[in-house]
């Protein structure tokens, strides 16, 4: 699926490859991408608070294709959607936000293709 496709990761031979050993093993690299993702999510500030989304733990993971091209991102989201229409929608003003911010972070160091997802439905995460 989508994610595959983003990962460029065959998913059966990984899973093998992480049989044999305990941790994948990732290239300097990725590590350097990898670094550079959540430096740039750390600038994206929640709304109405002084703090970022990676130390909060709205970012919970993330993933970065091999060649460094494209991520995905886990999201605690569906943890912070509240019961009332109302807190809905100031939520999802809050959502539109963060996922602007963050996409223009990734963006601005070369990530072509960014996805984000719910940690624990594991669903993209769409806001209009």
């Amino acid at each position: 699926g989508l994610i595959r496709r983003l990962l460029g990761v065959n998913i059966a031979s990984l899973r093998e490859r992480v049989k044999e050993k305990d941790s994948v093993e990732v290239s300097p690299f990725l590590r350097k991408r990898i670094d550079r993702a959540m430096n740039a999510l750390s600038r994206v500030v929640v709304p109405g608070y002084d703090v970022d989304i990676v130390s909060s733990g709205v970012v919970t993971r993330i993933r970065v294709r091999y060649d460094g091209s494209g991520i995905v991102v886990f999201l605690d989201y569906q943890g912070s959607n509240p019961g009332c229409s109302f807190c809905r929608f100031l939520n999802d003003n809050v959502w539109r936000k963060i996922l602007g911010d963050a996409k223009a972070r990734l963006e601005e160091e070369g990530f072509k293709e960014i996805l984000f997802v719910d940690s624990v439905t594991l669903n993209p995460i769409v806001i209009i």
